[in-house]
């Protein structure tokens, strides 16, 4: 599994003033690890993915609100992915190798145990909301883009390209240009999705100054590890 490394923030890249100020994302921050910081370890000390990235990732994505998305949507909860390939993700972890003694230990304690095969039951609603579970599942998500083939340029991983499709998928347009567009860094990928506003906002409050990265990396340099 790749252990991630950033550089942030990054040139050219600011987050939107929209989102909020530095301090308020810095005390959404500190209120997701307060609350969650425990969850973030395992997640990260299992999947090999920063924990910072893990923490950034949630905030983006969720403000810390365990219910975010609202019920029923597919994308309820921290993380934000969607539930309906979670069961067939759980069973490539499974048949890949990939799931650690630990994970398994940790999903059977919310009723997800595998067969030979890697099956296991469906990913529920319910499940979505519950916090430590869906850190857990996030954190997988990510490990998984990082170690696509797509993921490095000349053996270095792209983060921009990770967070691009994470949050616009592998599939549609938007996820297919992170993956085959060349690009020689993170706002030049920024740029090449000029007409995706939503991915490009994602990006920058991620890599951007003052960012969610920018802000876990420099704010919380000896509280987050």
């Amino acid at each position: 599994m790749a252990n991630l490394t950033f550089s942030v923030p990054t040139i050219g890249l600011i987050s939107p003033p929209t989102w909020g100020s530095r301090d308020a994302i810095k005390g959404q921050i500190n209120n997701i690890w307060n609350k969650y910081g425990n969850f973030f370890k395992f997640a990260s000390n299992q999947s090999g993915i920063n924990v910072k990235i893990l923490v950034a990732f949630c905030s983006v994505e969720s403000g810390g609100n365990p219910t975010a998305g609202g019920s029923g949507s597919a994308t309820q909860g921290l993380m934000q992915f969607n539930k309906n390939y979670v069961k067939e993700q759980l069973k490539n972890e499974f048949t890949s190798g990939r799931l650690s003694d630990a994970e398994k230990s940790k999903l059977a304690s919310y009723g997800f145990t595998f067969d030979k095969l890697g099956n296991t039951r469906d990913f529920t609603q319910a499940d979505l909301v519950k916090p430590e579970l869906n850190i857990l599942i996030g954190s997988m998500i990510i490990s998984q883009l990082a170690d696509q083939s797509w993921a490095r340029d000349n053996g270095v991983l792209r983060i921009d390209k990770i967070i691009v499709v994470y949050n616009a998928g592998m599939y549609g347009k938007w996820g297919k240009i992170a993956i085959n567009t060349p690009t020689i860094n993170p706002k030049d990928l920024h740029d090449k999705l000029t007409g995706n506003n939503t991915t490009q906002s994602y990006l920058r409050k991620m890599l951007g100054k003052d960012g969610a990265l920018d802000i876990t990396n420099s704010d919380f340099s000896g509280t987050i590890a």
